[in-house]
């Protein structure tokens, strides 16, 4: 009969402690899922950051001058009417540029801009793709020459204009090329419709920021950038055909024919030009905090499930109890790392900033468990372990292409680990 009595009270003890370890297992999940609120205020605290940024940055370029593209030049020879409009596009266009690079700063953020005295140079002549019957309805005294920039803050002096080996003047009268206001220049065409080659030679003393793009609207377009700009990003439809980047700077040459661009020599309309496809180089400094920490952020939930999963496991192996409320402690210690790590990127690159933030996290939890488990291995074992995953997220941020596969064995490994760890626990209480 005794021996019945203490089955039954054991069975009844190993029952309590069930109960109790399921409701702390429950616990548990509750405040980590109350910790997706502070995850989403720090996200959204990033996203304000980011946003401040951008707004240093138009202040910026409202006053120094945005990114530019260039068009032209084109000859403009209006019809009798404005079906009868023709843009005449160069035969060759030869563009070279020494792009000198400057910092300007705007609180705490900096920004690149630029200036540079571009020289294009190259010739017109009749095209085939005019038929004689369109000639007939030209108004050729009345020809001019357009050249557009996007923002015409960036002319850091008067473009000087050599047209015919006669030098021509811009009026202030502008027109519209493609996407932007243009110069304009009368010229005479009687030469290219006696068939003969007309030559010009254009300086444009220009600056801007964050980027200087091209529109190819020569037959054979040249172009040949160089820069002290260590950090070029060559972007658009076109890529250089050599380019060469290092500490001093780059340089880089393009070439694009007629074949390859997405409009014709001859035009009927300037809005022809408005989807054209440009190409060039962003200049701006690679300012990636905000992206990269983003980036992490969206791992903050498995650093504390896991952080949150091995304090329970060696709280269960020793026996030794940690209140829920810790758990929510150390839960906002792993939150905190992620505002300690946008704070400090705004001043030092993202990598030491990176270092910086997670050292103090994980020394701060280390201590802290030390103190609540009387154990010197165990509060290193948690250490080891955030160690161990907050190099292993920045090595996947680093992974574009290869992030999903690494991000995905390394989950795989974890869980593995987990389940051998999890055999260790008497999660019945038996004796």
């Amino acid at each position: 009969m005794e021996n019945i009595n203490t089955k039954n009270i054991l069975s009844d003890n190993n029952s309590r402690s069930s109960l109790k370890l399921g409701i702390k297992l429950l616990l548990i999940l509750i405040i980590s899922i109350l910790l997706l609120i502070p995850q989403a205020i720090i996200m959204s605290m990033v996203d304000e950051r980011s946003s401040t940024e951008n707004s240093a940055n138009f202040e910026v370029t409202e006053k120094w001058g945005s990114g530019q593209t260039l068009t032209g030049p084109v000859l403009f020879i209006p019809g009798d009417s404005a079906a009868n409009n023709i843009y005449l596009l160069p035969e060759s266009l030869d563009i070279k540029g020494d792009i000198n690079s400057r910092t300007l700063k705007r609180g705490i953020y900096d920004f690149t801009v630029f200036e540079s005295t571009l020289d294009l140079s190259g010739h017109f002549s009749l095209s085939k793709e005019i038929k004689p019957e369109q000639l007939k309805h030209l108004r050729t005294d009345r020809a001019k020459l357009l050249f557009a920039i996007t923002d015409f803050k960036g002319f850091a002096d008067n473009p000087s204009l050599v047209y015919n080996g006669q030098p021509a003047e811009f009026s202030s009268e502008a027109l519209h090329l493609g996407n932007n206001n243009a110069l304009s220049c009368s010229v005479d065409i009687q030469p290219i419709l006696n068939g003969d080659k007309v030559t010009y030679r254009l300086s444009v003393p220009i600056k801007g920021s964050n980027y200087l793009y091209f529109l190819p609207v020569g037959r054979t377009t040249s172009l040949h950038l160089s820069s002290d700009c260590p950090t070029p990003s060559f972007t658009g439809r076109y890529l250089p055909a050599d380019r060469e980047v290092n500490e001093q700077g780059f340089t880089a040459d393009w070439k694009v024919l007629a074949l390859n661009r997405d409009f014709a020599q001859v035009l009927s309309s300037q809005s022809e030009l408005r989807n054209a496809q440009p190409f060039g180089v962003d200049l701006k400094v690679p300012v990636e905090q905000y992206q990269q920490t983003t980036r992490s952020i969206k791992y903050a939930y498995l650093i504390i499930l896991l952080t949150f999963a091995v304090v329970f496991f060696v709280e269960n192996r020793r026996l030794t109890p940690v209140h829920p409320v810790q758990y929510a402690l150390v839960g906002i210690a792993l939150m905190l790392f992620y505002v300690l790590l946008l704070s400090f990127s705004e001043h030092l690159t993202f990598l030491l900033s990176y270092i910086i933030a997670s050292a103090m996290t994980i020394g701060l939890i280390t201590l802290f468990m030390r103190a609540l488990l009387k154990n010197h291995r165990a509060a290193l074992l948690i250490g080891l372990l955030l160690f161990i995953l907050y190099t292993f997220i920045y090595i996947i941020m680093q992974l574009e292409s290869y992030a999903l596969l690494v991000g995905s064995l390394g989950v795989f490994i974890i869980l593995a680990v987990a389940m051998y760890a999890s055999q260790k626990i008497n999660w019945y209480q038996k004796n």
